[in-house]
């Protein structure tokens, strides 16, 4: 049997519950070390697993080939280019890193190290689901419309929270929307363009993006985004509507606990008759993210142990980055922008 792959987990919240969760029933990977910081709140660890007070020091250990990041995005930039000199192999996060320029830096680093297999947890297009829909409408001639909505309520979250910042990697751009540009790209292809229109607050904080994305296929679809205390006009939810020249697909959740999953209804067209029903199980009461996470991580092994690249990697996320960047410019000129 092969060696196990030895990796370090930078990052408490995810970090534990998803990653180490996941990899703890994964035989491919040995958890060796762990780095986080918490004044109030310690994890549950097997006393084989270091725990490290410095991150640095756990990327520096040598019996670690892979370090994992998921501490927030605004730490993101210092720890990869930190393990990319370390020779590390890297399992990030997203939105990796807070801006297109930190990114493109990384991407840089990366095609000299061409030894570092590297990774963005972008696991949304791993869940059955999707792919299940993106089975369906390839088979379709024409796709007359696409609406996305996704509906989060946040109204008991801190204002201090990161996950609040656009400037810290949160906010609903590098928090929501870099799903969404992922997954509307594997489901309809390249975007080509974008008109969109971003509302933020005097302090930064997270409130709703609107408009259109256009793709190369001459796809167009419809976003609405609202994140934070929702009007009561808007019930939380995260739904793809999908309107082809046969019939109509609907997938979505209803965002009530992270156990809940995604189904998929597929309706015949212009009627209200629900033709069939796709479903994950809904026994399995897991954070919804373990799943997709775990195939992310199998992708990553394959490619540090046989040299096969994978996706999403840095360099998705580079292209990610610039099409929130193009959709924040969008917003303030208020005019259509083209994507590179």
């Amino acid at each position: 049997m092969q060696n196990k792959i030895n990796v370090g987990i930078i990052g408490k919240n995810f970090g534990y519950n998803v990653i180490y969760k996941t990899l703890s029933k994964n035989k491919i990977y040995r958890v060796v070390g762990f780095s986080y910081k918490s004044k109030n709140e310690k994890i549950k660890l097997p006393k084989k697993i270091k725990l490290y007070s410095n991150w640095k020091n756990l990327v520096s250990d040598k019996k670690i080939k892979a370090v994992i990041i998921a501490a927030p995005p605004f730490l993101h930039n210092e720890i990869i280019k930190f393990a990319i000199k370390k020779n590390k192999h890297i399992f990030c996060e997203k939105p990796l890193t807070c801006k297109y320029k930190d990114v493109s830096l990384i991407c840089s680093l990366i095609k000299e190290k061409k030894n570092i297999s590297h990774m963005v947890n972008y696991e949304f297009t791993n869940i059955s689901a999707f792919k299940h829909l993106r089975k369906k409408i390839n088979k379709c001639t024409t796709i007359n419309k696409v609406n996305l909505n996704w509906f989060i309520n946040l109204s008991n979250r801190s204002n201090k929270n990161w996950k609040e910042n656009h400037a810290r990697g949160g906010g609903i751009m590098f928090n929501y929307i870099c799903h969404s540009i992922f997954y509307l790209e594997f489901l309809f292809g390249k975007i080509i363009s974008v008109k969109t229109k971003i509302f933020l607050n005097s302090k930064r904080k997270i409130k709703s993006a609107v408009g259109f994305i256009f793709f190369k296929k001459n796809i167009i679809a419809k976003i609405n985004v609202q994140v934070g205390k929702l009007d009561n006009k808007y019930k939380p939810i995260h739904q793809i509507n999908v309107i082809t020249n046969q019939k109509k697909y609907v997938l979505e959740t209803k965002l009530n606990t992270l156990s809940d999953k995604f189904n998929l209804f597929v309706f015949e067209k212009n009627t209200a008759k629900k033709n069939s029903k796709s479903l994950q199980s809904i026994k399995n009461r897991d954070d919804f993210r373990i799943m997709p996470t775990a195939k992310n991580l199998q992708k990553f092994s394959e490619w540090i142990l046989k040299n096969k690249v994978q996706t999403p990697n840095f360099f998705d996320a580079k292209r990610i980055h610039l099409i929130i960047q193009k959709m924040i410019n969008s917003s303030k000129t208020e005019k259509k922008i083209y994507i590179n």
